[in-house]
């Protein structure tokens, strides 16, 4: 996953995409992709899907998944999903690729990059889903 996630590092943010790195994606296309190339096939959402109005924030229906464990937030580990929520709303609105040592890899504008897991932008962690058990 992580891997695949690497792939996408320094190419764009782009509203409603999960394809190819060279395109670039947004956060839960990217964490799709690494999903996908971990062997988890996070239907029912999808990339074909993704593109579809309505369906760019998928990380919402990841972190509503039945498929992912939760853990609590002290008991993240290297390749685990971190799910943000919008601060007044409590709404997920983000999702990244936990690496370990306190970052992530994300898709937020304007670029796919590794960053801490708390910055200024995304700071209000909503949880943990573990995708291996």
């Amino acid at each position: 996953m992580i891997k695949q996630a690497y792939k996408y590092k320094g190419n764009p943010y782009l509203v409603g995409s999960s394809s190819k790195p060279i395109y670039g994606t947004d956060c839960s296309g990217l964490v799709m992709q690494a999903l996908y190339a971990g062997g988890i096939n996070p239907k029912p959402v999808s990339a074909i899907h993704h593109a579809f109005p309505g369906n760019e924030w998928n990380s919402r229906n990841l972190w509503a998944s039945k498929k992912f464990q939760h853990v609590a937030y002290s008991h993240k580990r290297r390749g685990d999903l971190v799910f943000y929520y919008q601060p007044g709303t409590h709404t997920i609105w983000h999702v990244a690729l936990y690496l370990g040592k306190g970052k992530v890899i994300e898709s937020w504008p304007p670029r796919i990059m590794v960053q801490p897991i708390k910055n200024g932008q995304r700071s209000y962690v909503a949880g943990i889903a573990r995708v291996f058990h």
